[in-house]
């Protein structure tokens, strides 16, 4: 809705800003759920805000509501419900009782538009301080990885505090809770023990304002700083591992539901369809909502949700800023030609393209898509009949096949590549750690690893190396090793250790603490994905049982039927609504459902595997390709 004031808040706030004001003593905590959430925006400009929001929702209800009303007035036949009056009364309710009902849901449907208004602006700093709770409590082991890397190093924590808010692309709300601590410092003149009382106050989450709570204890006991963010980094990586394992154990719930709601229960609903279909009662209709509303809306909503409350970073990490960039030696002119050659290189050739962002490839699929369904309509003209939704259905499911399939084969190589770096990353940065301990310094070091590293980062290596012959720092040859992978977990610790190495030159200790933070990351990930496999393997299990009744049904339920019903026919008899099933209809109808079904349930598999709606797409197109195959060629 609103982070900041604008020119809605300012207008509410002349509309309404003295009637907010009066009623300010009515929202006591909305002051610190505001500054929980980082709105930033006065509680009296919120209320006058919230009450615009409100007005205009209910004038939007009222239009709504005079729509009804002028429906129910003229068009709509009220029951009178059995209800008598004495004369003139009963005459009178009957005449008007339309008009009255129609006034009676316009104010109704009215309200509801205002209270919604209000409820809206009521929960939405919950929502945003659940999120940065979140938020806070995942990144918050590596957060003070990265403040221990620094403080061994001799930096004080405040300008510890500045480094890591300097990062927001990185820590993201963390790093905003220390901007918030260091601008209460430098601009509100604050002491660093008024500011962090004030940060526990107002932080969202209760593992942060634990932290900063011990931390002032330290600094006013003098106690080791290093020594307390070493062990509280151990400690929040632990509760970090425990609350992982109650968000997984809530996925098993949530996975029993949906194959409860959205496989088994379709499932039960199509076998009553058929048999009512068998004993002439069937309603289409019902089918109908039922595989093309219910099964993908209802799964798609439900993948949704999942998404919404697994804590992975499935956006693309930012690129970390060099400290040294040849481009500032350049003259203007050679600057924009570097500049035009970046751009090409990285948006003008098809192959980076694509290989950096696999979404791209569909802007040469999309083309071969749309070509083939055109194929299809001049084929088969449109007619709003469902037996041209059968003729047509085979153009539209190769055609998303030829879209996605590409994309696919393309977002796995790139996560396969992410992957294979993220856990080789650790090994990579323990051997320089053992061979500086050793007395080699790194650049002999990164050329030794060159000669003798076999893993699939010996690539990487040899860049980084290239890097260093072209006498660019170590700092800023890691920083290009990052920018390349861009994966989040990596970028996290990279940013640790080039921050280490600037304030400290315990170069051995950096590079251990740098690889236990990816070591921790990978483990994290790692533990996730294997336990969520499970749920991967469940999905795929209900859809099988899905398409192997479905399939029972289609090629012995139905042909039995169809040949008693055909057999009693031809002797001049009738079996109660055998006659008029259409085999061909119901076959058609179930392959639609288990291609949906399909579809849809990979989706899920990939939310719930990998958190990530792009990584559910391969398990679509393997389920909708099974299902396409088995009843193209056997049914």
């Amino acid at each position: 809705m609103i982070k900041q004031e604008n020119e809605f808040t300012r207008l509410a706030y002349r509309i309404f800003g003295e009637r907010a004001r009066r009623k300010l003593s009515d929202y006591y905590e909305l002051g610190k759920s505001l500054q929980q959430a980082m709105i930033n925006v006065p509680p009296e400009v919120y209320i006058a805000s919230q009450m615009l929001f409100s007005t205009i929702m209910a004038i939007v209800g009222l239009v709504i509501g005079i729509v009804v009303a002028i429906f129910i007035i003229y068009f709509a036949n009220i029951p009178t419900f059995n209800i008598t009056f004495p004369e003139p009364y009963l005459s009178f309710w009957l005449k008007y009782r339309n008009i009255f009902w129609g006034m009676f849901l316009a104010v109704i449907i009215t309200v509801i538009f205002y209270q919604l208004g209000k409820l809206l602006f009521k929960i939405y700093p919950s929502f945003i301080i659940s999120d940065r709770k979140s938020k806070i409590d995942r990144l918050l082991p590596h957060a003070i990885t990265f403040m221990y890397s620094l403080s061994i190093g001799g930096m004080s924590i405040t300008n510890i505090f500045r480094s890591i808010a300097s990062y927001e692309d990185v820590y993201s709300e963390i790093a905003r809770e220390f901007a918030k601590i260091v601008r209460d410092m430098d601009v509100l003149a604050k002491d660093l023990r008024t500011a962090l009382t004030d940060a526990v106050e107002n932080s969202p989450s209760e593992n942060l304002r634990d932290f900063l709570h011990g931390l002032i204890t330290i600094i006013e006991s003098g106690g080791n700083i290093s020594t307390y963010l070493e062990e509280r980094a151990d400690f929040y990586l632990e509760r970090a591992r425990q609350d992982q394992k109650s968000f997984l154990d809530f996925l098993g719930l949530m996975a029993e539901s949906y194959i409860t709601a959205f496989v088994a229960g379709p499932l039960f609903l199509i076998i009553i369809q058929t048999v009512m279909a068998v004993m002439g009662q069937a309603d289409q209709r019902m089918l109908y909502a039922l595989i093309y509303l219910i099964i993908p809306v209802g799964s798609f909503m439900f993948a949704g949700v999942i998404k919404m409350i697994s804590p992975i970073e499935e956006e693309q990490p930012p690129l970390i800023k060099e400290r040294y960039s040849i481009r500032r030696e350049l003259t203007e002119k050679i600057k924009k030609k570097y500049e035009a050659w970046k751009f090409r290189k990285k948006y003008l050739n098809p192959i980076n393209l694509v290989r950096n962002y696999p979404q791209a490839s569909m802007i040469f699929t999309f083309p071969i898509s749309l070509a083939f369904i055109i194929m299809g309509l001049m084929n088969y003209p449109p007619s709003p009949t469902i037996d041209w939704v059968f003729l047509i259905d085979d153009y539209f499911i190769i055609a998303v096949i030829i879209l996605l399939l590409p994309f696919t084969i393309l977002h796995e190589m790139k996560s396969k590549k992410a992957s294979r770096a993220l856990r080789l990353t650790p090994v990579f940065l323990n051997k320089l750690a053992s061979a500086n301990e050793s007395g080699m310094p790194i650049h002999k070091a990164i050329a030794m690893m060159v000669r003798t590293e076999t893993s699939g980062l010996k690539k990487e290596i040899e860049r980084i190396k290239a890097d260093l012959d072209w006498k660019i720092s170590l700092e800023d040859s890691l920083i290009r090793f990052a920018n390349r992978l861009r994966v989040f977990e990596l970028t996290r610790t990279i940013t640790l250790l080039v921050e280490a190495l600037r304030s400290t030159g315990n170069v051995t200790e950096v590079l251990r603490i740098s690889a236990k933070d990816a070591s921790n990351a990978d483990l994290l990930r790692r533990e996730r994905l294997k336990s969520m496999f499970m749920y991967v393997i469940i999905i795929y299990i209900s859809f099988f049982v899905f398409i192997g009744i479905v399939y029972i049904i289609s090629t012995t339920f139905l042909s039995v039927l169809a040949e008693s019903a055909t057999k009693v026919a031809q002797s001049g008899g009738r079996l109660m609504g055998l006659a008029t099933l259409n085999e061909e209809f119901y076959k058609n109808i179930f392959m639609h459902a288990a291609i949906f079904q399909g579809f849809f349930a990979g989706l899920v598999a990939g939310v719930m595997g990998e958190g990530s709606f792009s990584s559910g797409i391969k398990h679509s197109l393997i389920m909708l390709i099974l299902a396409y195959i088995l009843f193209s060629m056997f049914i």
